[in-house]
């Protein structure tokens, strides 16, 4: 790369970033206008000390939460005192309250209770011009760098989580069966992943019928698993309380539902990968035998594969991290931990998806060379 390029790349960069930085102040400007909530404030600290704790109400040895309080010294952004200061008193439990810096903005909060008595507390940092300017970075850098690819790669996330946020969930919490309205969901997903990245419009069925190919092979495994192991879906982090507040759904078909838009993205990557592969080699070569074809596509989607099960596992390993933390500190013995729920569900996900992308590469290839010899007329 010479350095004229590598210094307008730079110069533009530093572009992107300061134009997110803006965009990122006004979305807060916006927020902050438009803030009507009652008891809630946002403030900007101007400073703060800590209350030195009185010995007579010093807590016993049986409390399990200490509390500590803090003076603090804001400027009103938001609500009657908009633009004028204030002294309050917060309390924050210790080792869990959020540290305030002076010069940032927080989010005041405050309980009244039936006796008359109001409790202050900040309960979190207002970060969201920070949010803002940080996705508008990241989308910019994408369009840019990555030019129409890069565009298309963002319409297709956003029409992605369009359809699981406004239609799969949607489905779910009317009463929807859980695994065909994932199953819906990921066709759709395929659908139209594989219509703005796939170049070529004839091989575009055969990565949408690899993926789905794919994403089949991992609900069938984690069927199966699901039925011998008798997982009720319980064991995920906030199912239990999703089943006692809103009784009635089936929790076995949610966790299915989940091992299979979990395992959709991964497999297709791979389905993409292997058809893009193999649509090179026949415009390379036109003739290429379709035993050959089959054989190539399996070799480079053996390739794939090495990374994309390394990327899945660590993905899933990633989301537990603090379950898994819980774990090995507590030193579970291993016969007790492969046997816990949570740690089966995890099991489960990661094998199906695993499974999906294993079977992902040969219906891939089978799919293209079935395909491309009807097209010619040898099938």
């Amino acid at each position: 790369m010479s350095r004229k390029k590598a210094f307008r790349m730079t110069l533009i960069t530093v572009c992107i970033a300061i134009g997110s930085w803006f965009f990122g102040l006004a979305a807060g400007k916006v927020v902050v206008d438009s803030w009507d909530l009652e008891d809630c404030w946002i403030v900007e600290i101007e400073t703060f000390r800590q209350v030195q704790e009185d010995p007579s109400e010093k807590m016993s040895e049986d409390d399990e939460w200490k509390s500590l309080r803090f003076d603090v010294l804001a400027t009103f952004l938001t609500g009657d005192m908009e633009g004028r200061s204030g002294k309050v008193t917060v309390e924050q439990l210790e080792g869990s309250y959020l540290k305030m810096v002076p010069g940032r903005k927080y989010i005041l909060m405050a309980d009244r209770f039936p006796d008359g008595v109001v409790q202050y507390s900040v309960s979190d940092r207002f970060r969201l011009p920070w949010v803002v300017s940080f996705i508008v970075f990241s989308v910019s850098s994408v369009c840019f760098f990555a030019g129409w690819a890069g565009v298309r790669a963002l319409i297709g996330l956003g029409i992605s989580l369009a359809v699981l946020l406004k239609g799969f969930v949607p489905a779910v919490l009317s009463g929807f069966d859980p695994v065909f309205s994932a199953i819906v969901a990921v066709a759709s997903v395929s659908v139209v992943t594989v219509f703005l990245v796939v170049r070529r419009p004839t091989y575009r069925p055969v990565a949408f019928l690899g993926a789905i190919g794919g994403a089949c092979a991992a609900w069938a495994l984690g069927a199966s698993a699901n039925w011998l192991w008798q997982i009720t879906g319980l064991g995920g982090e906030g199912a239990a309380l999703f089943a006692s507040s809103f009784p009635g759904y089936d929790m076995r078909g949610i966790f299915l539902a989940s091992v299979i838009i979990g395992a959709i993205g991964a497999v297709l990557d791979v389905s993409i990968s292997v058809t893009s592969s193999m649509a090179e080699l026949v415009d390379y070569d036109p003739a290429i035998p379709m035993p050959r074809l089959w054989l190539s596509g399996i070799s480079v989607g053996r390739e794939i594969l090495g990374s994309m099960i390394n990327t899945l596992i660590l993905a899933y390993f990633g989301s537990s991290m603090i379950m898994t933390l819980l774990m090995v500190t507590s030193e579970i013995d291993l016969n007790f931990l492969l046997n816990d729920p949570m740690v089966a569900q995890e099991l489960i996900q990661s094998l199906a998806g695993t499974m999906g992308l294993l079977l992902t590469v040969p219906l891939t290839a089978t799919v293209a060379v079935w395909w491309l010899s009807l097209r010619r007329g040898v099938w």
